[in-house]
């Protein structure tokens, strides 16, 4: 059983750093998030720990979905990859290696599509397309959230060794948290760049609807 009075308390930590007077860029640390993560996980079924784990993960795309079509109108690849992980999650299909390859091959795509946007801004500096950039954090999340799929472990983002790092931007591009990647999209930016480049009131409304109710829906099914 889910020990729901720990997953209380973590989530009003939570809010409390988000609500830090001097949290100035509203942002929710990867400590705290996998404190909240490993509060969530069952003891005695960990299945449900992993439908958990993974059903956050496809509600954090799917609330980003806007900013993904500002930047790739009409473009179905990321509802493609909920799709795959659903499938993953129900054992509709096994093909591990093909869903980790298709996976791997839409970051790349996008990544090469952002690339192409690019205008040269000075002589030898190219400055990609501020809106497919932003659409490319959605693609991330979207990769990240099927390849997690793959792996029926309920400690995959609570490993004892996630404890030594405490900022997301630590993280190998390759090793992203699907929520970062979420709230980078809807704030424009990652957690390192400067707050004149982000839209700070967007990426606290991301972790607002994340600890008030992304994860109590998820947890609620």
């Amino acid at each position: 059983m889910i020990d729901m009075t720990a997953v209380d308390r973590e989530i009003r930590a939570a809010r409390a750093e988000l609500a830090d007077p001097g949290n100035v860029k509203g942002i929710l640390s990867l400590p705290t998030r996998v404190r909240i993560w490993r509060a969530m996980l069952d003891p005695d079924d960990d299945e449900l720990s992993y439908q958990h784990r993974v059903r956050l993960k496809i509600a954090c795309v799917r609330h980003v979905l806007p900013v993904w079509y500002r930047g790739f109108p009409g473009d179905q690849r990321v509802e493609e990859m909920i799709t795959l992980t659903q499938a993953l999650m129900d054992r509709r299909t096994t093909d591990i290696d093909q869903a980790q390859e298709y996976a791997e091959s839409l970051l790349v795509g996008v990544i090469d599509d952002v690339n192409a946007s690019a205008t040269e801004v000075e002589p030898g500096v190219l400055k990609p397309d501020a809106t497919k950039e932003a659409s490319s954090f959605v693609a991330d999340a979207a990769s990240m959230m099927t390849i997690s799929a793959c792996y029926r472990d309920p400690d995959y983002d609570t490993a004892e060794e996630s404890d030594d790092i405490t900022d997301d931007d630590e993280l190998l591009p390759d090793s992203l948290d699907e929520s970062y990647s979420c709230a980078s999209a809807a704030a424009g930016a990652l957690n390192w760049m400067p707050v004149e480049q982000t839209d700070v009131p967007a990426r606290r409304a991301f972790w607002a609807w994340y600890l008030n109710e992304a994860i109590p829906t998820t947890l609620a099914t």
